[in-house]
């Protein structure tokens, strides 16, 4: 299993429908026939990772918009990363690991 870590490069699935629905992200696997209910700011995170990008990107542009210390950010973010990899929602490139 591919361990997401601050250097790594994400970027969410392409055949991954998702709606907002109130302060709500919807995040629809139709092969798995599951949908993921994201909250504002998991929401924001996918919004981010609409392009490939560096989880230290996501945690900074995250530090300029919430009251979040980076450590928090760092985890909380590659925990929720981690868990939409698993759940084949987002990719991960290894080159963004090489260097770890």
């Amino acid at each position: 299993m591919i361990q997401i870590q601050y250097n790594s490069l994400v970027q969410r699935a392409k055949d991954i429908p998702f709606s907002k629905l109130d302060d709500e992200l919807l995040a629809i696997d139709p092969q798995g026939g599951y949908c993921y209910s994201l909250n504002e700011s998991a929401g924001r995170i996918w919004e981010l990772i609409g392009t490939e990008s560096s989880v230290q990107a996501v945690c900074t542009q995250l530090g300029r918009e919430y009251a979040v210390d980076a450590a928090t950010c760092l985890r909380e973010v590659t925990s929720l990363l981690q868990d939409l990899h698993s759940a084949g929602l987002v990719k991960v490139n290894d080159a963004g690991t090489a260097a770890a």
